[in-house]
């Protein structure tokens, strides 16, 4: 690789085969330009060991413009309005102003063009995995990346942060095999992300350490939730007895609540429910939900706090961060003083 010292823009473009001025945009995040000409150029860049931080005088830039941009998939639910809040008071502490940047849902859209332009002080990405091409793109910013509960595993290559999603489901299934049931559901949600499989795993640990032998059924269903009439059915055409239920996310969890009412099945007495996150709506189902509590704001606040560490340290440092879960008991369940009352009304 050549030093940086001696590679120039105008040895970035000629390698790229671009005119000066293309290779200035795509290196800045600026223009109009085909994803295929912005890639051609940061492959070049990266292959010469251009810095572009490396002002006209040979010296890097020192402006900071105090930005911390956090890049999320939406900005209109529960999940989201969490995590923006929280983003926004830690931001604000360590004397940040909060950019937001949404991740549009078309194959052209370079998002991570849009946080070059602006050149922060850090990037937190939340539920989102950079592709490589984003994460070289993002890298050649020398700025410090964190992934807020990202949906597949970074593997140790990036700083993240989450919660204990194996712990959680974990004690959500013991729990309900705490209650006496006998048998479980478990409610996946697809695409089959990472915290899903690791809440899916401690739920199953749970039920074969308290509760040896029960079976465990697993339902996929949308992480946004669906119509669950006809699986639920299903579970009680041929066993009556009761079931409880483990969904992965608060929104497949308050899925069961129509279709219990649609099959006659009562909550908590036939089927006892838990979900996982405590979004406000939980508490005010009917019934109240048990859930799973995850600490999104506090999440939220760390990653940005971990911007600044990384800051402060330099170099690259790949620290996961993970938040402790708490069970929050309502009335979906039956606390196990209940059940022998709940068998005796059947």
């Amino acid at each position: 690789m050549v030093g940086t010292a001696k590679v120039t823009l105008s040895d970035v473009a000629a390698r790229a085969e671009v005119s000066i001025a293309t290779a200035s945009r795509a290196l800045a995040g600026r223009g109009d330009l085909g994803r295929a000409t912005r890639e051609r150029v940061l492959a070049a860049a990266a292959a010469l060991g251009y810095d572009r931080r490396a002002s006209a005088r040979g010296r890097p830039s020192t402006l900071d413009p105090r930005l911390i941009e956090l890049v999320l998939g939406s900005f209109d639910d529960a999940w989201t309005d969490e995590v923006t809040a929280g983003a926004r008071r830690s931001a604000f502490e360590h004397g940040y102003d909060l950019v937001l940047t949404l991740e549009r849902d078309k194959p052209a859209d370079d998002w991570p063009a849009r946080v070059a332009t602006r050149r922060p002080s850090g990037v937190v990405l939340g539920l989102i995995r950079p592709t490589r091409r984003q994460l070289t793109e993002l890298r050649g910013l020398n700025i410090p990346l964190v992934l807020l509960d990202p949906r597949s595993d970074p593997g140790g290559e990036l700083a993240s942060v989450g919660t204990t999603d194996e712990q959680g489901g974990y004690d959500a299934g013991a729990h309900l095999a705490g209650t006496g049931l006998g048998r479980f559901a478990v409610i996946t949600g697809t695409p089959r992300f990472r915290f899903g499989k690791a809440r899916e795993q401690g739920f199953r640990r749970a039920i074969a350490e308290h509760a040896p032998g029960a079976p465990v059924t697993r339902l996929d269903l949308g992480w946004s939730g669906g119509d669950l009439s006809a699986p639920i059915a299903e579970l009680f055409a041929a066993d009556s007895t009761p079931l409880g239920i483990f969904a992965c996310n608060d929104a497949m969890a308050l899925s069961v609540y129509p279709a219990a009412r649609r099959t006659g099945l009562r909550i908590p007495h036939d089927i006892s429910v838990v979900g996982f996150d405590d979004e406000p709506r939980s508490a005010v189902a009917s019934p109240p939900l048990t859930t799973v509590h995850q600490p999104l704001g506090q999440m939220a606040a760390r990653a940005v706090a971990l911007v600044q560490e990384l800051r402060d340290r330099g170099g690259e440092h790949f620290d996961r961060v993970e938040l402790p879960t708490r069970l929050v008991l309502r009335r979906s369940t039956l606390r196990p003083e209940h059940v022998g009352a709940r068998h005796a009304q059947r």
